[in-house]
């Protein structure tokens, strides 16, 4: 890791899944608006390529990657530790990554639950637990857990996701009355489907035809979260036009 030396004012914002589709445009605007920005995702390669485009966008704003599965507890806790080490500050936290799964509700296995589990649920847990412990009380942090209408109602052959996106938006509401009245904006975000790889990843096909564009997305979350001034938003729901 690497991350913008050199600079008095060290405060980043973190997208965790940034190596592509909606993490990775969301990470472009934040560029592009002046934030630096650390990506997180498990494959070094597309970390590296993602971060290459990304160096196109800005030439005031800085970009670094970390290799991070935030499903894993060391892994979240050697970036926690780095930060610490180098007085770098989280002002946004997008928690982004996250795995599908498409099955029958009679076929799951306990390696089904937990892969969709420490992506959808563990994760975000995780991350989120590991930035607030070592945020300092007097800076503010904003953070977006993204999740899906899948958070919000049920879907066939979905039972687990469902499960791992339901227990996300449980979580974020309990944060947000938790950490009430301080220094800390909680913010959900529950997108529909969108034309990125994640279905090809899953293994499941399917006609893309009218899903959303990932970049179009992410400019209704970034532009709904940077622009409020003395107004917060708080639930954000994006839908394609019928």
């Amino acid at each position: 890791m690497n991350i913008f030396e050199g600079k008095s004012m060290k405060k980043i914002c973190i997208v965790s899944g940034g190596s592509g589709g909606l993490g990775l445009s969301i990470a472009a605007l934040l560029l592009k608006s002046g934030k630096d920005v650390l990506i997180l995702g498990r494959n070094s390669e597309k970390l590296n390529k993602a971060a290459r485009a990304l160096n196109r966008v800005s030439q005031k704003a800085q970009v670094s990657t970390n290799v991070c599965n935030v499903g894993n507890e060391a892994d979240v806790r050697k970036i926690g530790k780095f930060m610490e080490e180098h007085n770098i500050v989280t002002e946004y936290l997008f928690n982004n990554a996250g795995r599908g799964l498409f099955a029958p509700a009679g076929t799951a296995t306990s390696t089904m639950i937990d892969d969709v589990l420490e992506a959808n649920l563990k994760g975000l847990i995780l991350l989120t637990s590991e930035i607030l412990r070592i945020t300092p009380e007097k800076e503010e942090l904003t953070i977006v857990n993204i999740m899906s209408s899948s958070a919000l109602l049920g879907r066939d052959q979905e039972s687990i996701y469902c499960a791992s996106k339901w227990g996300a938006r449980g979580y974020t509401e309990a944060l947000r009355v938790e950490l009430m009245g301080k220094k800390r904006n909680i913010i959900a975000v529950y997108p529909g489907g969108m034309k990125t790889d994640f279905y090809n990843v899953i293994g499941r096909s399917r006609d893309l035809t009218g899903f959303m564009d990932p970049g179009e997305v992410a400019e209704k979350i970034v532009n709904a979260i940077l622009r409020t001034d003395r107004l917060l938003v708080t639930d954000i729901t994006i839908s394609r036009k019928k």
